[in-house]
């Protein structure tokens, strides 16, 4: 099994219904399996039925227990593995801080090529007597989990992604230890891998290349970070330059910071490229506690940049003035 040479973190990952548990099961009977260290907020929740009998509560005091149990893996830095649906950019900066602390991270997606399929089995698995998800969840899930999966890809160390669409799971993509991405199907890949994976991946390589060249340009001997987005990671500026897929972020000197606009909260980043009244952003990962960018996040940032054309007088080092950015 990959990062055999550091403390692993292994993320069971996909929508309601797709089959994680099934994978989880067959990934657990390999050799170096973090068995010991396996956190599953379900197995959690059974064990609490008679102290909560409301589903609702018990799963949230499971999803809590198992937070905490992760957290402690973290400080430990013993290997472990958890399930989660991935369905908010909070679970995307369990991967930054997983790799802050010297894990590797190894992502195994679980998905189908539509929600029906889910929706589907999610009610088989009610009839059978197992927990139920509201249906317009596992849509809205479905979706926000397959937006972010590009973005996981690429903040994992490796990656193994499955079509669970028909009797048996496939294995369709597989990204290596070196990120090299491969598609074991060949050509009988299917049009969603090729869809939500294939071509975005390829998308976020020409623009953080068309980025690139176009900021060293004009700004010789920049220095251009990634944004971690773990721990509450928060970051002022102005905004540089910006495609649909990032933003880059001038914050001092000649030191920027790459966004990910699939991982930052609602900004109007176009407006704070061109309005004045926008003369500096705070982008910050402050995420709550179900994932999700706070819904103030936005109107802090437009106060705060109108309090700043009315309050800031200009200082310290000005960002080159680059011209307006046509990617």
């Amino acid at each position: 099994m990959p990062g055999d040479d550091l403390p692993r973190m292994i993320v069971f990952a996909g929508p309601n219904g797709s089959g994680k548990s099934t994978i989880t099961k067959s990934w657990s009977e390999e050799p170096g399996f973090p068995k010991d260290g396996y956190i599953n907020a379900d197995e959690i929740a059974k064990g609490m039925e008679k102290q909560y009998p409301d589903y609702h509560e018990r799963n949230f005091r499971a999803a809590n227990i198992a937070e905490e149990h992760r957290k402690l893996a973290l400080e430990s830095g013993k290997p472990f593995a958890f399930e989660t649906v991935m369905s908010t950019p909070g679970k995307l900066a369990q991967f930054d801080e997983a790799r802050n602390k010297g894990f590797s991270v190894d992502l195994v997606f679980v998905t189908t090529e539509h929600s029906e399929i889910n929706k589907q089995r999610v009610g088989n698995r009610v009839a059978g007597g197992g927990h139920g998800v509201d249906a317009a969840k596992i849509v809205e899930r479905y979706e926000r989990a397959m937006d972010l999966l590009p973005a996981a890809v690429e903040k994992a160390n490796t990656a193994t992604i499955y079509d669970n669409s028909g009797r048996e799971p496939i294995v369709v993509a597989k990204k290596l230890e070196n990120g090299k991405m491969v598609y074991p199907q060949g050509e009988n890949t299917p049009d969603w891998v090729k869809d939500r994976l294939q071509k975005p991946l390829e998308a976020r390589d020409a623009s953080r290349a068309d980025l690139d060249k176009e900021l060293r340009g004009r700004v010789p001997g920049a220095d251009v970070r990634p944004a971690d987005i773990s721990a509450g990671h928060e970051y002022r500026g102005r905004v540089a330059l910006m495609t649909s897929q990032h933003v880059l972020q001038h914050v001092s000197g000649t030191n920027y910071v790459l966004h990910d606009r699939s991982l930052t909260p609602a900004v109007d980043f176009a407006k704070a490229q061109k309005d004045p009244g926008f003369p500096e952003i705070d982008v910050s990962y402050k995420f709550g506690a179900d994932g999700k960018h706070p819904p103030q996040a936005l109107e802090a940032t437009q106060a705060q940049g109108q309090q700043q054309a009315q309050q800031q007088a200009p200082s310290g080092q000005e960002p080159p003035q680059l011209p307006r950015s046509k990617l």
